[in-house]
């Protein structure tokens, strides 16, 4: 009896710490935090420019796992084994996929949803010589990683560009259990090409759960009227990342409940200003669902995950990787652009 005892007040102990902790950051921590590092040997843009965009979901969302907010039974990955596999393919891919930017969402330090792993060391070690900075969407403090949540997006840079600039989106309006809230923001990183031509490349995760997608609505205005006043300047303009939201009808074969795609909205193309141009490939889905291990025509995929472009960006190409969701829940988009005489 006493032993029982001691773990329930060691389990109440632990709880209370993380619920400290992230009250503290919640009320004494509110703004955008950050990190970054200064790669050498930096080169400059050439004509066309290359960008991957990708959300590696912490290196826990592998074909393996399901997610509890998504309709699964678990918060966790299964092992430790797993996410550091899941990491290595991550790395893997993005070392045989070199472009001039990489756009990451769902990196993040060792916590609780990774078992403790850093991935985003991991993908410094595998971009290395980049320019980078990480933006913490969640951030608790003075808890363990056991129990942590450091989890953000993430962009490295191969070519010069100025420094990242951070610009807060709305948030949602409640916090998840009551206590944890998560910071939204854009990274916006700016170069000139070869032809002298200013570019501006935003960094992008929107909303996933908010209830009837009305906060991705409003973090979609916000976006744009951003991105027209860079436009507006003379800059090529393109919005890379996790939308959230469907970039266009598909039609994977799959076998999920409807109950289960409650978090599907449809990007309201028109809001979109005329003649720019979502880009993603039509082929490829880009997120599965998680309300269970991922088994091929089973799960619902579709394409959240692409590119918005101002109308003075030429696409030369655009691919999305398929990787079977081996390592993750979303699949990697490439794009190579350049400036529209």
């Amino acid at each position: 009896m006493r032993s029982i005892l001691k773990k329930l007040f060691k389990i109440t102990l632990l709880l209370a710490l993380l619920c400290v902790g992230i009250l503290v950051l919640n009320y004494f921590n509110n703004g955008l935090k950050s990190k970054s590092g200064s790669g050498s040997n930096l080169v400059d843009a050439g004509d066309t420019i290359s960008i991957l965009n990708w959300n590696i979901g912490y290196a826990g969302l592998g074909k393996e796992s399901d997610f509890v907010m998504d309709g699964g039974e678990n918060l966790l990955p299964p092992s430790i084994e797993i996410v550091e596999k899941n990491l290595a393919g991550i790395q893997k891919i993005l070392q045989e996929n070199k472009s001039d930017l990489y756009l990451i969402q769902e990196a993040s330090e060792p916590d609780m949803l990774n078992l403790g792993v850093d991935v985003l060391g991991g993908i410094k070690e595998a971009l290395p010589d980049t320019d980078w900075l990480f933006g913490y969407g969640y951030r608790t403090i003075f808890i363990p990683p056991i129990l942590a949540i450091k989890n953000g997006t993430a962009s490295f840079a191969r070519i010069k560009t100025s420094p990242v600039k951070l610009i807060r989106l709305p948030n949602e309006p409640t916090r998840i259990y009551g206590i944890l809230q998560r910071q939204y923001h854009i990274q916006v990183r700016e170069f000139t090409d070869a032809g002298e031509n200013p570019w501006v490349v935003i960094n992008i995760h929107l909303s996933a759960f908010d209830e009837g997608g009305n906060v991705r609505v409003r973090q979609l205005e916000k976006l744009l009227e951003i991105a027209q006043k860079y436009y507006a300047d003379g800059k090529r303009v393109v919005i890379g990342g996790d939308w959230n939201m469907q970039l266009a009808p598909t039609n994977f074969p799959h076998t999920t409940k409807e109950k289960d795609l409650f978090w599907l909205k449809v990007l309201p193309r028109e809001s979109l200003p005329a003649d720019w141009q979502l880009v993603f490939d039509p082929n490829v889905a880009s997120v599965r669902t998680n309300e269970r291990p991922y088994i091929k025509g089973e799960n619902y995929t579709t394409i959240i995950d692409g590119y918005l472009v101002s109308p003075n960006v030429e696409v030369v190409s655009v691919k999305g990787l398929d990787t079977n969701f081996e390592y993750t829940d979303h699949q990697p988009v490439l794009v190579k652009l350049k400036s529209r005489s």
